[in-house]
């Protein structure tokens, strides 16, 4: 039976990759019928959720009653795990066995610990892949991976989905009323690798016929009339790979993208169906990547109950980061809180030790860190926070990424402030609950420019991530929330919405921030907005195309910057500030705009580089390069901030953040010190401290890696 079931399901497999009719290309975005925000703490019993990722598999179940232990005296309530144990769960093909699992639920349930399972198809069994050689991904060389890694799969791969719903049915099945189960995390963390076989230009071929309809339509939006590569048969559409220079039709890489996003989603999907129609009692949600841009996370989580992601603000690939640098998990936080309507998530990976693979090691941390970073995601909107890992791995390629024990089980530093963290959350449940992040200011983030600016990389030194960070930092620099919104996101709720480089536009896109300014919103965008249609494809309009009627400025010419090393550029403010400047300089011609600042150098030397324009009730304020000073930011956004009518929260020191959640007529305010270094905050009157329960006197002082929760 178990072997006509799998014939079944792989026959299934098949048709929904060859015929486009049976599947949909992409899913309508939330809309606001959207259910009401899952809550996490009532789902977790009522406790904040805090949890450790653990492995019992690969430990002596002797050693298991002794973590269970270590683990309730440091306040964890929570686990996730299982989501690398196909080969224990099933180790041979249809022969299903979680004796030992149940064995590990049994012992960490007596001890108050529920449970996230993981579906384990990140990691595929060997006998899976030595039956059925083909699951393997195939390269852009045509060569298939080899057995060894982990997400070495291809997601259209007949004999794996058959695969994956036989196990993900059978954990289902023996899963669905335990009372220890909470639910479950789908994968982990998805995003390729990219496959290349048949069966995959075969699903994007059919990804494209469901999308356009007929060729016809292909040919006229991708314009494949440049070099005569006109398609006239489906067949013909080849994958994005292995072209002689390294290049391909742009507007066909933009849609392989945005197939790959949807085939991801897909196989999220195929998951959720099994798990929601055998468990529906059992949340389900996925680890995701905070700022990885594979996925539009904006769509993939419109599947999910809550968002999860992992955060390591330790992994530097390049050595350059120290721990005072904390702006990157701040901005992935929020973009995560953002990429499902600003409901609250869990970090399902948060760093517990250095980390470290065969090919790269992270920064160490004062053990403080892991203190401060858990109360970072709290500030940003998160209800659980969940170390990765309990201990250091013996074996394999984790062997040097410490978790929060090391392999000796010693009750180490780090042990001691996950310990003194899980006393605190719990002392903050009745200051937490009902409160969120609220914010009167957006950072759009577009996932098609982001693909854009990957196919056509716009210059050396640009960096999508970084334009974010400008404008981010400088508001958390002012003391002031920030919400992330993607393109089908409302933005009537905010008062100033900042879109860096809106390379790739859509007529939705353009018209909501068109309705944005007219009903009075402050528009600010940026350099290279307004470039390219829906399809990957230049305007024909004046630059910045439809969006120039918005900005009130013409651009008729440009000077990228090629080598940085000579082309030294400033713009000028109106007031005398002077500013150096890069990567991209926009020649504005103001139409209604009036300018802010001119360039300072070249035979450009007074034209225009920032502009303001009235627009209905509101303006817009275009930046026509990258300004590479912090104080032109703060200057810029202080007065968008003050004409917008938001008054600014405490300034922070250097090396401080303030994050605030507000709810259930009470105001949270987050103090974080990333510095080596006593700090005081002015906060005004009337908090008190959350912890303490002490009164403030109008400022707050933080010890080294310190923080403070102050509460009115």
């Amino acid at each position: 039976m178990k072997s006509r079931r799998l014939f079944l399901l792989a026959a299934l497999s098949t048709l929904l990759i060859l015929f486009p009719a049976l599947m949909p290309a992409r899913a309508p975005a939330q809309s606001a019928s959207t259910p009401k925000p899952f809550d996490l703490i009532a789902w977790n019993g009522g406790q904040f959720v805090y949890g450790v990722d653990y492995y019992p598999e690969a430990w002596d179940e002797s050693q298991w009653e002794k973590d269970a232990e270590m683990m309730q005296a440091a306040g964890i309530n929570f686990v996730r795990m299982a989501e690398f144990a196909w080969a224990k769960m099933e180790p041979t093909e249809g022969r299903y066995d979680f004796a030992w699992l149940d064995g590990a639920l049994k012992v960490l349930n007596a001890h108050g610990i529920k449970a996230v399972l993981g579906t384990p198809s990140a990691s595929p069994p060997a006998w899976l892949m030595a039956k059925y050689p083909d699951i393997a991904a195939m390269n852009d060389q045509g060569v298939r991976y080899r057995y060894g890694s982990r997400r070495n799969y291809c997601m259209n791969n007949p004999h794996f989905l058959a695969a994956v719903q036989g196990i993900v049915t059978a954990m289902a099945e023996h899963y669905k009323n335990h009372p220890g189960v909470l639910g479950w995390q789908i994968d982990n963390e998805l995003g390729g690798p990219d496959c290349y076989d048949s069966l995959c230009q075969a699903a994007f071929q059919k990804w494209c016929r469901t999308k356009y309809g007929s060729l016809d339509a292909v040919n006229k939006a991708w314009g494949t009339i440049f070099w005569g590569h006109t398609y006239s048969a489906w067949s013909q559409i080849p994958l994005p790979w292995n072209t002689l220079y390294g290049v391909h039709n742009p507007s066909l890489e933009l849609d392989y993208h945005r197939y790959f996003s949807d085939a991801t989603r897909d196989f999220l999907v195929m998951q959720a169906d099994i798990l929601r129609r055998i468990a529906p009692g059992k949340a389900i949600t996925h680890n995701e990547m905070g700022m990885f841009d594979n996925i539009d996370y904006s769509h993939l989580n419109t599947a999910l109950d809550f968002v999860a992601w992992d955060n390591y603000p330790m992994i530097d690939h390049n050595l350059t980061r120290n721990f005072t640098h904390y702006e990157d998990s701040g901005l992935g936080h929020d973009l995560m809180r953002g990429s499902k309507n600003q409901q609250s998530f869990v970090v399902m990976e948060e760093e517990g030790g250095l980390p470290g693979w065969n090919t790269f090691w992270g920064h160490q941390a004062p053990p403080e860190m892991y203190r401060l970073w858990a109360y970072q995601a709290i500030a940003h909107g998160a209800d659980g926070v969940c170390y990765f890992r309990w201990r250091t791995s013996r074996y394999g390629t984790e062997q040097y990424w410490q978790g929060v024990l090391d392999q000796d089980s010693y009750p180490n530093a780090r042990y001691g402030i996950v310990k003194q963290t899980g006393d605190e959350v719990k002392r903050l449940k009745g200051v937490l609950a009902g409160t969120q992040p609220v914010s009167q200011v957006a950072l759009l983030v577009s996932p098609d420019a982001r693909w854009a600016f990957h196919i056509q990389p716009l210059v050396n030194g640009f960096d999508y991530n970084e334009q974010l960070h400008r404008y981010y930092d400088s508001l958390r620099r002012h003391g002031a929330n920030v919400d992330v919104v993607f393109p089908q996101g409302d933005l009537s709720s905010y008062k100033i919405v900042i879109a860096p480089s809106l390379f790739v536009f859509t007529p939705e896109v353009v018209r909501e921030l068109t309705d944005f300014a007219d009903g009075g919103g402050a528009l600010v965008l940026t350099y290279r907005s307004g470039v390219k249609d829906e399809h990957n494809v230049f305007t024909d309009e004046t630059l910045p195309g439809p969006l120039a009627k918005l900005a009130g400025v013409a651009i008729h010419d440009y000077d990228p910057q090629i080598d940085p090393a000579s082309q030294q550029q400033e713009i000028v403010m109106t007031g005398g500030q002077r500013y150096p400047a890069k990567v991209w300089f926009d020649i504005l011609t103001p139409a209604t705009a009036e300018a802010l600042a001119t360039y300072g150098k070249g035979y450009y030397t007074g034209s225009a580089a920032v502009t303001r324009n009235n627009m209905g009730k509101g303006s817009v304020y275009y930046v026509g390069t990258e300004p590479d000073s912090p104080a032109f930011y703060d200057g810029l956004l202080a007065g968008i901030l003050q004409g917008a009518g938001i008054a600014p929260g405490p300034t922070p020191p250097e090396g401080v953040e303030i994050a605030t959640r507000e709810g259930s007529g009470r105001t949270v305010l987050f103090l974080l010190n990333y510095t080596a270094s006593k700090q005081s905050v002015g906060v005004g009157q009337g908090y008190r401290d959350a912890l303490s329960g002490a009164s403030t006197s109008g400022s707050a002082e933080l010890p080294e890696f310190g923080v403070k929760v102050l509460v009115k």
